[in-house]
């Protein structure tokens, strides 16, 4: 299973893959639908955004998303095409950016013990196994998406 280390250099790659796709791109570039089901580059982003809150809370116990937030972009929610529901680009990586940075910093103090603590959830029994899942699995199949959105928002 990954360490702390790990989970950090992970999530700097995912986020520096993100600003490559969505560079010289506008906020109604990211609000572009494909034309089958599926979501917006806002929402895979903005998906990564909310489920980095819901690890958080696993980590702390205490930390949840946003529940508006969490209606727009957590899972099960409507395709986004309203663009007055959808939070601005800008703002979204702005708050991606600082959600990673707190991320970083509890990862730096997360103990192997810690990690090895029961977490019960359908990835898994530890909190590895958890995190191993969102942080890894989860937010590369989102960053998958992205690389057609960015071809569609540049067609």
């Amino acid at each position: 299973m990954p360490t702390p280390t790990q989970y950090i250099d992970r999530i700097e790659f995912i986020d520096r893959s993100i600003k490559l796709r969505i560079e010289g791109l506008t906020h109604a570039d990211s609000m572009k639908q494909l034309p089958f089901p599926g979501n917006c580059m806002n929402w895979n982003i903005g998906h990564i955004m909310v489920y980095r809150d819901e690890y958080l809370g696993a980590i702390d116990g205490v930390s949840v998303p946003d529940s508006a937030e969490w209606a727009i972009y957590g899972q099960g929610s409507e395709p986004l095409t309203d663009v007055t529901k959808a939070m601005p680009l800008d703002t979204l990586i702005e708050r991606l950016d600082a959600s990673s940075e707190h991320l970083k910093t509890v990862f730096q103090s997360l103990s192997p013990e810690k990690l090895k603590q029961p977490h019960e959830s359908w990835v898994g029994k530890t909190l590895d196994d958890h995190l191993n899942f969102y942080v890894v699995v989860h937010e590369a199949y989102h960053l998958g998406q992205l690389e057609i959105l960015r071809e569609l928002a540049l067609a």
